[in-house]
């Protein structure tokens, strides 16, 4: 086996490894030797089976084998010397129909990152800053707020729905009058001033009343997540099923 180093850039190493088809032939007679006492096919008597004829009924077989352990014996080999710290990758350049005939020297590419080098330092010696973040009592009360009304109930009302009310709602949405995917569904609950929907959605639900139709008109962001949609206009056909307002007292 001949492994010589292609390239050493940074942590990767390439090696290009050569394994001489007179090397793999050798191995090949040696196991076509072994296996000759002991090979029976119709015609001829057991252990006397001609070296040529196992070569042609199951030479390829075995040259199969051969080539596997060889490509695991050189890469062992080859990084035996080494910190891997990936799994190698292998790139054959040969053309294998020519190395199974014994024609052609086995050549393939091995590549992988090592471990880096360093000294070990000693633990005692290491500092360390722990970043810390004032916070104000008013940010807390703030989220705490935000939390209650995450977790406060809503019930039905009469009257028009307004900023922090629940409109459960049915809706189909178009664009260029075709709906599209993800654009309609059934008893969506949507609070009013939460953000949860396309910008301008939540908006124009202030006053919808149970029971009315409506037509909501907007523009998907510019770097909305669907490409599909990204800063197209739609219009969503809404019905207003129902609407909610906070349930008063403390969250619980």
């Amino acid at each position: 086996m001949q492994l010589t180093e292609s390239r050493s850039e940074g942590l990767l190493r390439v090696y290009d490894v050569v394994i001489p088809a007179a090397d793999l032939q050798q191995k090949l007679n040696a196991k076509i030797a072994e296996v000759q006492p002991r090979v029976r096919i119709n015609g001829f008597r057991p252990g006397k089976v001609p070296a040529s004829h196992i070569r042609k009924v199951y030479g390829p077989g075995m040259m199969q084998d051969i080539i596997n352990e060889a490509v695991q014996n050189s890469t062992k080999e080859g990084l035996a010397n080494l910190r891997a710290a990936s799994e190698p990758s292998l790139d054959v350049k040969s053309d294998m129909s020519k190395v199974m005939a014994g024609g052609e020297d086995l050549k393939f590419e091995l590549s992988l990152e090592v471990m880096p080098d360093f000294e070990p330092t000693e633990l005692k010696s290491i500092k360390i800053t722990r970043p810390t973040a004032a916070v104000t009592d008013e940010q807390v009360n703030d989220a705490l707020n935000e939390l209650a009304k995450a977790q406060r109930g809503f019930e039905d009302k009469t009257g028009a729905a307004k900023d922090g009310d629940q409109v459960v709602i049915d809706f189909l949405g178009r664009i260029e009058g075709e709906a599209f995917d993800g654009g309609a569904a059934n008893d969506a609950e949507v609070v009013i001033g939460a953000n949860r929907f396309i910008p301008g959605f939540e908006e124009q639900l202030v006053g919808a009343k149970a029971g009315e139709d409506r037509t909501l008109k907007v523009t998907f962001p510019e770097d909305y997540p669907a490409p599909g949609l990204a800063g197209k206009a739609a219009e969503f056909e809404t019905k207003v099923k129902t609407v909610r307002g906070p349930k008063e007292g403390r969250a619980g």
